[in-house]
């Protein structure tokens, strides 16, 4: 099994192969023969002291239900109130890691939740809480209605705080063509919550044998699938250097899936936003050249690319922007696709 250098937090245990988390996907986060249930209203005020949380933890496979790991992490914030003023959907957000699937209430293991939340109590407690709750590998504090990172290129970037732990986690992302696995630090990278329907619109273009230019890449989920499909040049771009740092990561994670034979880190100035596109590495499989450059997307050297397709995959609130820069490019460029995702 091979595992990478978490750049979060150091350990070798943060990153594991994409056909390694694939392989484990289906059984991940499912209850075994003994394990227990546990399904509570997460807007309605519970009651702590009905809930044995250790009692919860299955014998067989130390697995315990979400809802039982959200309320034993109220129960650490509030101390010895057994009916506490917050619900379990006020605790936080609850990021499986990796997130895979389900296809029923999950059971989860050790390490296998990152944990989002604006509540001080529950910031509070993070140290506790990464100490006593074997599920939690991070602990992460922040605004979860806000756009994590660099909404655009004229946007002053938001990030999260890492209260404890470690804020990296994946995504499995399903397609037709095929899985690869999307790794994030998600204190700085937008969560998000609609890969199907851009996989799907992905799908249905013509993608296989062209130059595709995902032009607003983040930690790289189109330009990949785009090399799964076939294309014949992938040029990642990002000008928010973290999303550029994750994208690496993943051509290093989804190594043996896309078939990389040659894996490159270009020496480039650090700059947390950039703006003229910097190559940062280069990839290449059998068939396909991938490049991964760092700065914003308007000052990117269109007319010399050779790109016959573009894909722009936009923040909320930055969508009407990324439009009409869509519309500016095929006016300029007609023998150009550009596909708003």
């Amino acid at each position: 099994m091979m595992r990478l250098r978490c750049p979060s937090c150091g350990s070798h245990t943060c990153v594991n192969s994409a056909e390694y988390v694939i392989k484990a996907a289906p059984t991940l986060y499912a209850k075994c023969a003994s394990c227990n249930d546990l399904v509570l209203d997460k807007m309605a005020p519970i009651n702590l002291s009905d809930i044995s949380f250790d009692d919860l933890r299955c014998k067989n496979c130390g697995r315990r239900p979400l809802d039982a790991v959200m309320a034993h992490i109220l129960s650490l914030s509030v101390g010895q109130e057994n009916q506490p003023r917050l619900t379990l959907r006020q605790v936080g957000t609850p990021l499986l890691s990796p997130g895979v699937p389900t296809y029923a209430p999950p059971h989860v293991g050790c390490q296998n939740l990152l944990l989002l939340t604006k509540q001080r109590i529950i910031a509070d407690a993070s140290d506790q809480i990464l100490e006593q709750v074997s599920e939690v590998k991070g602990v992460i504090y922040g605004d979860m209605k806000r756009v994590i990172g660099l909404a655009d290129g004229h946007a002053v970037p938001y990030t999260c705080r890492v209260l404890a732990g470690c804020d990296m986690r994946a995504d499995l992302v399903t397609s037709a063509y095929g899985q690869i696995l999307v790794y994030k630090s998600q204190s700085k990278i937008h969560i998000e919550h609609d890969n199907i329907a851009k996989m799907t619109k992905l799908g249905m273009l013509p993608v296989a044998g062209q130059v595709v230019l995902d032009a607003l890449a983040g930690p790289g989920t189109l330009g990949l699938m785009s090399a799964l499909m076939g294309a014949q040049k992938v040029i990642l771009n990002d000008a928010w250097l973290p999303a550029v740092e994750n994208a690496y990561l993943n051509l290093q994670a989804n190594r043996e899936i896309l078939g990389i034979k040659m894996l490159h880190r270009v020496s480039a100035k650090k700059r947390a936003h950039g703006r003229t596109p910097n190559l940062y590495g280069v990839a290449a499989t059998d068939n396909t050249f991938i490049e991964l450059y760092h700065g914003k997307f308007e000052e990117f050297n269109i007319q010399d690319s050779g790109i016959h397709l573009i894909l722009l995959d936009s923040f909320p609130n930055a969508e009407r922007y990324f439009i009409d820069k869509a519309e500016e490019i095929r006016k300029r460029y007609p023998r150009i696709e550009v596909v708003c995702i």
